[in-house]
């Protein structure tokens, strides 16, 4: 699905536009003209799905030099690995997080509490070695794109939401972080932190952001903004923004 001149959709299970695999997250191909961002990778079930999308607007994925992976939940990094297999790039994920999906660390990434219920009882999370650990401001340029990483833990152990200007647009890509209409996916897992959560939505909101690509569900062209400051305003006064309607 293409969303402006640059910027598409190429994977996006139940949770949001139904074109592949259903575990599949909301996946992002950003083209820098020379080579392209993709943003998050997927669950890693039923690819050539994603090779199909990809295929209709002229990609394949050895046109793929870099994977900005937002967090370790496997519907969003288990598909890095055979990504980085096929086109030989870099795979950069948030520091505290990479060690994990380096060793497809299933205790680590809560993917051992939520098999043989959300992911088959079968499933194991690919190793992915040599994932590149990223801090707060770094940045990756592949092409005339230059994205830059805000720390935003919360959702898992510590996600990041990429920030930077493509097609004019000031877009943030917030995994699952903060979706449309201010809402969060908050879990029972040992790597959730509430109040971390709401200091860094303070400092996410204080970006313009005109478009908001989310991990699930909606994105939104204008006023992107607005959506993180709903949510950061929830979490000033001392209580928790709705939960994503999909999961609840």
């Amino acid at each position: 699905m293409k969303i402006t001149d640059n910027i598409y959709i190429v994977a996006s299970g139940k949770w949001g536009f139904g074109m592949t695999h259903e575990l599949d997250c909301n996946v992002y191909l950003v083209d820098g003209g020379d080579g392209c961002i993709l943003i998050d990778a997927g669950v890693g079930l039923d690819t050539g799905r994603m090779d199909e999308v990809l295929a209709s607007h002229g990609f394949s994925p050895s046109d793929i030099r870099a994977v900005m992976l937002t967090h370790y939940h496997g519907d969003h990094a288990c598909g890095a690995a055979r990504i980085r297999e096929a086109a030989g790039c870099d795979v950069y994920a948030p520091a505290p997080e990479a060690e994990a999906i380096a060793t497809g660390d299933e205790e680590a990434t809560s993917l051992a509490l939520a098999k043989g219920t959300l992911y088959p009882a079968d499933f194991s999370y690919p190793k992915c070695p040599g994932v590149i650990g990223l801090n707060e401001g770094d940045e990756v340029t592949v092409g005339d794109v230059t994205l830059s990483v805000r720390m935003v833990p919360g959702h898992s152990l510590c996600s990041m939401a990429i920030y930077g200007t493509v097609d004019g647009k000031k877009c943030l890509f917030t995994g699952d972080s903060v979706f449309v209409c201010g809402q969060v996916l908050i879990q029972s897992l040992k790597d959730v932190s509430i109040y971390p959560y709401a200091e860094a939505m303070k400092k996410l909101a204080e970006l313009e952001v005109d478009a908001l690509f989310p991990g699930h569900g909606v994105f939104c062209l204008e006023n992107g903004g607005g959506h993180v400051k709903a949510a950061a305003d929830r979490f000033a006064t001392g209580l928790i923004p709705p939960q994503l309607y999909y999961f609840t």
